[in-house]
């Protein structure tokens, strides 16, 4: 089995899709971030309602991820922390590769998770709240839902800030808290 790395949380939980349990991260820059992530969703799930828990249902993400990802009617982001660290190659002629030419070098890791025994807007809800107390540090906490399969989810990115300068921080330009009611065509401010 995988190893921990917090009191609930284990490097297997992260695994991109059809991994084995025994998955663990290629490099120590992956692992770190793997790390810090998982320090902070710890805060969060150390916060909940005696008997709830979180569950990820998406971690690091591999191409073949992203792609099914679109095939079953979701819109995941190609600047999507979720790539954890991987360079990423733009489409030509959008606003995307405008703004970061053609290559995107600046996920810093995301977890999209599930809550138990507590409704996954109350736990968008702690999570902000916690955010905004300064208890964790995230880069984004974003509510979701499908309409068309009903799924709800909280999107856990990491605080870029870590790793990169205000400078870089500001160019990147993540709004923390979002909500999205339509799996992810649109998003608004909570």
């Amino acid at each position: 089995m995988s190893q921990k790395i917090t009191k609930n949380f284990s490097f297997h939980e992260f695994r991109p899709k059809g991994k084995p349990k025994t998955w663990m991260p290629n490099n120590r820059f992956t692992k770190g971030l793997i790390v810090n992530l998982a320090t902070n969703l710890q805060i969060v799930r150390s916060a909940l309602p005696r008997g709830s828990w979180i569950q990820i249902t998406s971690g690091v993400r591999a191409p073949e991820d992203y792609r099914r990802l679109v095939k079953a009617g979701y819109r995941p982001s190609t600047t999507s922390d979720h790539n954890f660290g991987n360079a990423v190659k733009l489409t030509v002629n959008t606003n995307k590769y405008k703004k970061y030419g053609p290559t995107y070098n600046f996920s810093v890791g995301a977890a999209d998770c599930v809550s138990h025994n507590l409704d996954v807007r109350n736990l968008f809800d702690i999570a902000k709240k916690l955010t905004e107390e300064n208890k964790c540090r995230f880069g984004q906490v974003i509510y979701e839902e499908n309409p068309n399969t009903g799924a709800k989810w909280v999107h856990f990115g990491a605080d870029p800030s870590y790793y990169f300068s205000e400078e870089v921080v500001k160019f990147i330009g993540r709004l923390p808290f979002l909500v999205s009611l339509d799996g992810g065509k649109s998003y608004q401010l909570p």
